[in-house]
């Protein structure tokens, strides 16, 4: 099936080196790696990602900056030097998408940054900033909400979005409607289920209770559809059994193909019979 990209996240590789994550990707049969930088340096090492990337055969059409409170002195602390410094890597990997998260409320020079120049400074490098969907951090129902970006309308000024389907299951956004208001921004996805429990889940796709096929099959139906990362919480023992890891891994990527190609099928019909 021609269609998006399906990315794997070294995002759960954190504690384990690099290679393993284009290691596994590779046999797993992904299209390609959305590279998390963490603090670990060989994330930060634009000649040596692109070592790993050449080596199994595998783009870098992603990368992801060091926003995470885990990440939080990755590539500096303020979120400006941060962007700039991702910016530089995703130019040397030739990346064409660039995620950040969105501002904290009292970081008014990020959110000036996102809405006056991120985009003329992403074309500099040749590359796009989008920005991804958070979930209110959980400090109680009165508590202000500290991120500047956790529901659908929140992100509309921006001209890219990246929409992550924990993070919406944790705001208690519906997968459909977050589709209906930014499906036109939506320059990446992030993918993963989520079982209705308490916090950010990132379950295997088809362990939990999300619509995905839903969602799914209405990016596979549609012209531009923008490409996804299968981003999902790996614990250590699953980690350290690499066969299982590469089983695992692949029957999630099939999955999300399949669910993509029944809307690419149901959408070529549709248009033929319309014909």
């Amino acid at each position: 099936m021609s269609g998006p990209r399906v990315l794997l996240s070294t995002a759960p590789f954190h504690h384990r080196p690099l290679s393993d994550a284009f290691g596994v990707a590779a046999e797993a049969g992904f299209d390609g790696v959305e590279l998390m930088i963490t603090g670990d340096p060989a994330t930060q090492d634009a000649a040596g990602v692109a070592s790993l990337a050449a080596a199994h055969g595998l783009p870098v059409p992603v990368v992801h900056g060091p926003f995470l409170l885990l990440t939080r002195r990755a590539l500096g602390v303020d979120p400006l030097e941060k962007a700039a410094r991702t910016l530089v890597m995703a130019r040397s990997l030739g990346a064409d998408l660039v995620i950040v998260h969105p501002p904290f409320r009292w970081q008014g020079a990020f959110r000036t940054w996102l809405d006056e120049r991120a985009d003329a400074d992403a074309s500099a490098h040749g590359t796009r900033v989008a920005v991804e969907n958070l979930y209110p951090l959980p400090l109680g129902v009165a508590a202000p909400r500290l991120h500047t970006a956790t529901r659908p309308e929140h992100l509309v000024a921006h001209g890219h979005v990246v929409l992550d389907t924990s993070h919406l299951a944790v705001t208690g956004v519906d997968l459909g409607a977050a589709w209906d208001v930014l499906g036109p921004r939506a320059a990446h996805l992030h993918v993963s289920d989520h079982d209705g429990g308490w916090g950010d889940r990132h379950l295997p796709v088809g362990s939990g209770t999300l619509p995905l096929a839903g969602l799914l099959g209405r990016v596979g139906r549609d012209v531009a559809a923008p490409s996804l990362t299968l981003e999902l919480h790996l614990r250590r023992e699953v980690l350290a059994d690499r066969a299982g890891l590469v089983r695992l891994l692949r029957e999630q990527r099939e999955r999300c193909l399949a669910l993509l190609g029944a809307g690419a099928v149901a959408g070529a019909r549709s248009v033929a019979a319309a014909a």
